[in-house]
């Protein structure tokens, strides 16, 4: 195959599809001649429309106090003047005019179309169709007229409906409110609202004081643990100055702001300045009156005492010696007044300590009166909280309430106002000429459908069908070599004759046509080094018996010894196309056993011989089961260059399967274009897997028709048949009642000429 073959296998070719239109141009003209004719149709029998048109503009007043109430939309004028029930209404009050002159009912109801356009202002536009332009001028006003009042009256209805449901919606809110205020009457009466409020005051400022004890008592508990390490060899003195020290220190008053900070409840008001507030004396009072100094011991003589008698001492021990019987007893007296001052800092601190003890369990007592007294102090900012809550409720339902009735007395100003109004700025009028059926777009249309529809169909067609159609099918799908095709009209009358076609003298498209398939099937058959050739095709009427005899006929005239035999024995043809004898043939052989060569007979052609089929017999497949038939053709094959077997269709008998299952020569598939489904020919070359097919070839190319462009649009090797097919244009279909070639007319020879125009202009031949 040459390589721009090969390589249109690989890819796709946008000239497939054209001459896959080209193939199916039948279809295609039926359809647009359908598709014409029913335009025409449509034209003759539909009845002549008038169309009749009015414009309205809608008005929307400065007053609309932009609530939803009468602002409706353009579309919903547009829906409600295409309404069935507008249009029902518009009928029943033309009907007394106009039913007998429109035919009725149903004729008067016509179909509204409308149209928004935003201008200025915006715009509807209404159009009808109708025989009578005058009725539909007068379907159009009465159709405005019954809007403006349907309108009215969904505008009224609305306003009234909306106008109950506020109305209604008011007494429900008040109902609230009342009910909203007796449960805030309700609460205060239960809780004693204004009581505790009354309290509420002392109450912190008995917290605040409670809390600033507290502070006091802590501030003193933390120094005194803090001092604990540094009064360890402290005297007397000592301790009683950090003690002084210490509850001063504590008895520090917080300052206003640190009140108001402390205040429950959140309550910023200054309690030190309220006479009621004040805390009570026995709280305020210094922590120096819950125990006071106690110097009955005259610590501070005590100490005077031993300064002197130190100084004595030392007077002394200027004149005496330590032994000195003074200096001692003035020592006597120094340590007893040492032990005076050791035992009053012992007392002290015991002191001290018993007072952090007492610090302790005041600070206990302070702490659970506080605690109960925040308690009260809670309850009382619960009680006073709900209560707060009860009357943000009342005060929302009361700003409800207020906003429901301004929307009331806005709903019934619009209302009084009528904002929305429509204004007919062009009258209904009808055209002077009528606008349906237009010719020219109906023809248009009816063109464009037809062909639409007949290319559609086509392609559906062209890839729902599954016949053998291209060299494509046979290497791609089946993977079968392609040897070579034969032209349509060498098939036509098959069923009724097989000729030697290429010994007829008008017939040299024929033997252009065998003749390349004798080259190609030779050159095969030289490569597998076999002479015998089985011929067989998956039906009957695929053309196998014409090809078989014609390519026989093409060797036999290379001067080669040819042997054609017919094996086709239910249905044998061969000897009449031949002119000899039907019997003796090869059933006598599988019958008698005699030897093929006795039945062998010599044709009219020159190096052709001829094994007829031989009388009629029943139970073939018995007998070439039972035949050596590997030892018939052994015995011929040396004697002859080609044999040619004519053999039964693979899926109408066994017959072929047997034959071909011997190992005998190799199969040479037939299969008719458009006639054989690509599964059958599946199915037959599975019955043959055991077999050695040399090839395929494609019977019945349709090279006479424009759809020849199919093919060779293809497989560019095509053109060389197309060109060569040219000459076998006359032939006559094996008719006999013409003895010449037909003459073309003139409108064939157009058709022919356009045909070579498109092949040279778009299949450019190497």
């Amino acid at each position: 195959m040459p390589l721009e073959s090969e390589n249109s296998l690989k890819g796709v070719d946008f000239r497939i599809y054209i001459g896959m239109l080209f193939f199916r141009w039948q279809i295609i003209v039926c359809c647009f001649l359908y598709g014409l004719l029913a335009g025409v149709i449509y034209i003759q029998v539909t009845p002549s429309q008038y169309q009749s048109r009015a414009t309205l503009m809608h008005y929307r007043e400065k007053a609309d106090l932009g609530g939803d109430m009468g602002s409706w939309s353009m579309r919903t004028h547009a829906q409600l003047l295409r309404s069935g029930r507008l249009r029902v209404r518009v009928v029943n009050r033309l009907l007394d005019e106009w039913g007998e002159i429109m035919g009725g009912r149903s004729q008067m109801m016509l179909r509204v179309n409308v149209r928004i356009s935003r201008q200025l202002r915006p715009v509807l536009t209404l159009w009808v169709r109708c025989r009578k332009g005058p009725y539909g001028e007068a379907f159009l006003k009465a159709l405005i007229e019954e809007h403006d009042k349907e309108w009215r009256s969904i505008h009224m209805e609305n306003a009234n409906n909306a106008v109950k449901n506020l109305d209604e919606e008011l007494a429900v809110v008040e109902e609230r409110i009342r009910s909203a205020q007796d449960d805030v009457i309700e609460y205060q009466r239960l809780h004693d609202v204004v009581r505790t409020d009354l309290r509420a005051g002392s109450e912190r400022g008995y917290i605040a004081g409670l809390v600033a004890r507290r502070r006091a008592l802590t501030t003193q508990l933390m120094m005194l643990e803090t001092q604990y390490p540094y009064l360890k060899d402290a005297n007397a003195f000592v301790i009683n100055d950090v003690d002084s020290l210490t509850r001063e220190t504590g008895g520090v008053r917080a300052t206003d702001e640190e009140i108001e900070e402390k205040t429950a409840g959140g309550d910023t008001r200054p309690v030190s300045n309220d006479p009621e507030n004040v805390l009570p004396r026995e709280l305020t009072e210094s922590a120096d009156n819950l125990e006071t100094v106690d110097d009955g011991m005259g610590w501070q003589e005590v100490r005077v005492a031993l300064a002197r008698l130190r100084q004595r001492k030392k007077t002394l021990l200027e004149n005496f010696e330590p032994a000195h019987p003074q200096i001692a007893a003035i020592d006597k007296k120094i340590k007893a007044e040492e032990n005076k001052l050791k035992l009053a800092a012992e007392v002290r601190m015991a002191r001290l300590q018993d007072r952090h003890k007492a610090l302790l369990i005041q600070l206990k007592a302070v702490e659970a009166a506080e605690y109960k007294w925040q308690a009260k102090d809670m309850l009382a900012n619960t009680r006073r909280h709900e209560l707060s809550r009860l009357q943000s409720a009342v005060q929302r339902l009361e700003d409800n309430y207020r906003t429901l009735y301004r929307r009331l007395q806005d709903v019934r100003i619009r209302e009084e106002l009528a904002v929305d109004r429509f204004e007919t700025v062009a009258p209904p009028r009808s055209s002077g000429r009528p606008v349906w059926p237009d010719p020219l777009r109906i023809l248009m249309m009816a063109v464009a459908g037809g062909l639409g529809s007949g290319l559609g169909l086509a392609f559906i067609l062209q890839f729902l069908d599954n016949k053998i159609q291209s060299i494509r099918d046979v290497e791609g799908e089946l993977d079968l070599p392609f040897l070579g095709g034969v032209p349509f009209w060498v098939h036509s009358g098959l069923e009724r004759a097989i000729r030697p076609i290429v010994t007829e003298e008008h017939a040299s498209g024929a033997v252009e046509a065998y003749r390349a398939l004798r080259t190609t099937l030779l050159s095969a058959l030289d490569k597998v080094n076999e002479k015998i050739v089985i011929v067989t095709s998956a039906d009957s009427r695929e053309g196998k018996t014409l090809t078989a005899l014609n390519l026989a006929i093409m060797v036999a005239q290379l001067q080669k010894k040819v042997l054609l035999i017919d094996m086709d024995i239910r249905k044998g043809r061969l000897h009449r196309s031949l002119g000899v004898d039907r019997e003796p043939g090869v059933t006598d052989v599988l019958q008698d056993g005699c030897s093929l060569k006795e039945v062998i007979v010599q044709t009219r052609i020159e190096n052709l011989y001829l094994a007829p089929t031989g009388r009629t017999v029943d139970q073939t497949t018995e007998l070439l089961q039972q035949f050596n038939l590997v030892k018939m053709f052994v015995d011929i094959q040396d004697d002859y260059d080609y044999i040619f077997v004519d053999t039964s269709p693979v899926l109408r008998v066994t017959d072929t399967m047997i034959v071909a299952t011997q190992g005998i020569g190799v199969v040479l598939y037939v299969a008719r274009v458009n006639h054989t489904p690509k599964p059958l020919i599946k199915y037959s070359l599975d019955m043959l897997k055991d077999a050695k097919i040399i090839g395929l070839i494609m019977n019945s190319i349709e090279m006479h028709k424009i759809s020849s462009l199919y093919y060779t649009y293809q497989y560019p090797n095509y053109a060389y048949y197309s060109n060569a097919y040219a000459y076998g244009y006359d032939y006559y279909y094996y008719s006999d009642r013409r003895t010449g070639p037909r003459r073309r007319r003139p409108m064939q020879r157009g058709i022919h000429t356009l045909v070579r125009w498109l092949r040279q202009t778009f299949l450019p031949i190497d």
